[in-house]
């Protein structure tokens, strides 16, 4: 019992001794990534879709790709109604990239567009492409 006790207190002096410190004091919680500068307009450079052996093949080009969180790959049968097929995160490169999406064709028409989220949580929409 007395062990257990003087964990509990070590512990809480610990916990106070660092809610005390310093604000200059090193935060192993502080993120050290880059800031991305106001002027980064991520945008599509290009899209394209084609079915080669049984598959949707998706490839896309972005720019300012440096600025890009996530892409959300979404397709539709009735080219209106649109549900997420994937999801593909960026690559921190800068400047432009490209990326590759692709799954096993059904055999009908499909089409598809890309909602693209940036680090700022902007939202921007690929034009629409059909493949099959």
């Amino acid at each position: 019992m007395t062990i257990k006790v003087l964990t509990v207190i070590t512990l809480f002096l610990q916990l106070t001794a660092t809610a005390q410190a310093p604000a200059s004091a090193a935060n192993p919680f502080t993120s050290t990534t880059n800031t991305i500068p106001d002027t980064a307009q991520p945008s599509f450079t290009e899209l394209k879709a084609a079915v080669e052996k049984q598959k949707v093949l998706l490839n896309w080009t972005v720019a300012d790709n440096q600025a890009i969180n996530l892409f959300e790959i979404e397709k539709s049968t009735d080219g209106r109604h649109f549900t997420v097929a994937a999801l593909v995160f960026g690559t921190d490169k800068p400047a432009e990239d490209q990326y590759l999406f692709f799954e096993k064709s059904t055999g009908e028409k499909v089409t598809y567009r890309i909602r693209m989220i940036s680090k700022s949580n902007k939202v921007i929409y690929s034009a629409p492409v059909t493949a099959g």
